[in-house]
């Protein structure tokens, strides 16, 4: 464990100098490939990764992210969280996500500054479901988080409640460090709908440049203050 802990610090891009002032993360086995750091939990096996979450919208827009850390931009966030981006990130480190820009933010960029063209994006970070589960009653549901989002551009009249996000995968980019910090603890950007490199999930799926493109889709979404728990998984396709 110790040995995965200091490769962690070093993808993290932490620099030498700044290692002795990183609070080493408490990484708990707490089954046969169950291991929990802070509030999240994952599988060794399944590379499946866990946590607690809260809705904190349900209507309107624009919405800017999936999901923030309690202490983030909780005005523009479907779901909040308690566990810390960190220990997101110590548990994604762990099972060998990958992460990587790639193209991911090349929509925000002129034309010469994009990293990658055409169809090449062979250096994007590993792709991710983030599927939600939470009560009605008794019942246990569960839905892929891109149906909690609405395409703004797809509302044609009022009262027409519009298309939900495809069902795309996001991409582990992984956030960023600057001055030694970082930014994704710092902000508390965990997954975003309208593009940030601050983030530590993003998508590429259509409109994602565009900051006021996205609501919440009162259909799907339960309750505000409902308590669920949003699973990331390696993508299906």
């Amino acid at each position: 464990m110790r040995f995965m802990l200091c490769f962690l610090l070093a993808v993290t891009m932490v620099s030498a100098d700044e290692k002795s002032s990183v609070e080493k993360p408490a990484v708990r086995k707490i089954g046969e490939y169950l291991y929990r750091v802070g509030l999240v939990e994952f599988d060794a096996r399944t590379r499946e990764i866990s946590f607690p979450v809260v809705v904190n919208q349900r209507e309107g827009g624009p919405i800017e992210y999936i999901l923030v850390h309690e202490h983030g931009k909780t005005h523009e966030a479907i779901l909040t969280t308690k566990a810390r981006p960190m220990d997101i990130q110590i548990a994604l480190k762990l099972l060998k996500y990958q992460s990587g820009e790639g193209d991911v933010f090349d929509k925000l960029l002129p034309a010469e500054d994009r990293k990658i063209r055409g169809d090449k994006s062979a250096e994007r970070g590993d792709a991710v479901d983030v599927v939600v589960s939470w009560k009605e009653g008794d019942k246990e549901k569960s839905s892929l988080i891109n149906r909690w989002a609405i395409d703004g551009e797809t509302i044609k009249a009022e009262g027409d409640p519009g298309t939900p996000m495809p069902d795309h995968p996001w991409y582990y980019t992984g956030s960023v460090i600057m001055d030694g910090q970082f930014l994704g603890e710092v902000e508390g950007s965990i997954i975003a709908l309208y593009l940030d490199p601050v983030s530590l999930l993003n998508t590429t799926v259509p409109g994602s440049e565009i900051d006021e493109r996205w609501g919440a889709n009162a259909q799907e979404i339960p309750e505000i203050g409902t308590k669920a728990t949003l699973y990331l998984r390696p993508a299906k396709n």
